[in-house]
């Protein structure tokens, strides 16, 4: 008699078990996003999951690759955001998440130049588009200096420099195009901000005082779809403001 009401325990403990496990799964993919992948050539590296807030970055979890280089992370988001899987080296992969999606990265650290596959997050996706585009780029502008490097002791220097800053302005032309075209494109997505906002240098590609229009439509589109995800209540302070200092200087000049 005992051993058949154990074996009954053994059961109900395994159902509730069972239960717990399956309402977790559920609830994960109801609100949770689950990012996983593999990379591969990163067999030691550490491997962290940020979060990119207004001015700063969160660590919300890393582990250290093997010789696989599977990982998995799951978190439960309050709004949609900007993640980044950073590596130990400069590389980084940056995403769009939301609530119940299930992302699947795939890269390999030895190829140059860097690149991702990334699948299950649309707004991610859409930013590698980006990367690609912008990779291009970087490359053209990392060439240009490696060149102007190797000629600073010609008698001919200065003459090389202002050709080639010619050349890395149409390099800078040629990527602004790329970002308005993105936010053109992608009115209503949160990846038009951080295409916005990205600096090609120091100095950000697009800029409020030879784009505001840009600023002033992404802001009128994004503060109707997420009246108050953070990123977009920042960047419509920021639009504000702007108009503010505008009405002044006018106000002033008459």
């Amino acid at each position: 008699m005992t051993n058949y009401y154990m074996k009954q325990v053994e059961k109900i403990i395994i159902l509730l078990l069972s239960f717990v496990i399956f309402s977790c799964s559920e609830s994960t993919k109801k609100n949770g996003v689950v990012v996983s992948g593999k990379i591969q050539n990163a067999s030691g590296q550490k491997l962290i999951f940020r979060e990119l807030d207004l001015d700063s970055f969160h660590n919300l979890d890393a582990m250290k690759l093997d010789d696989i280089g599977f990982f998995r992370f799951i978190f439960n988001p309050t709004e949609e955001g900007f993640y980044i899987l950073k590596f130990e080296k400069d590389e980084y992969i940056l995403l769009l998440l939301e609530k119940g999606e299930e992302v699947h990265v795939e890269a390999d650290l030895q190829k140059q130049p860097f690149s991702y596959t990334v699948t299950g997050s649309p707004g991610s996706a859409i930013l590698r588009e980006f990367y690609i585009q912008t990779i291009q780029n970087l490359l053209k502008a990392d060439s240009l200096r490696n060149v102007l490097l190797q000629q600073r002791e010609s008698p001919d220097f200065y003459q090389l420099s202002l050709s080639f800053d010619t050349l890395f302005i149409k390099i800078i032309e040629n990527q602004k195009q790329i970002q308005k075209n993105f936010i053109k494109q992608n009115p209503g997505s949160l990846a038009s901000l951080m295409v916005l906002n990205y600096k090609f240098g120091v100095v950000p590609v697009v800029n409020m005082k030879d784009d505001f229009p840009v600023y002033q439509d992404l802001d009128s589109m994004l503060s109707k779809k997420y009246p108050l995800n953070k990123h977009v209540v920042f960047h419509h302070q920021r639009v504000v403001e702007h108009e503010l200092q505008e009405k002044e200087k006018q106000t002033q000049k008459k």
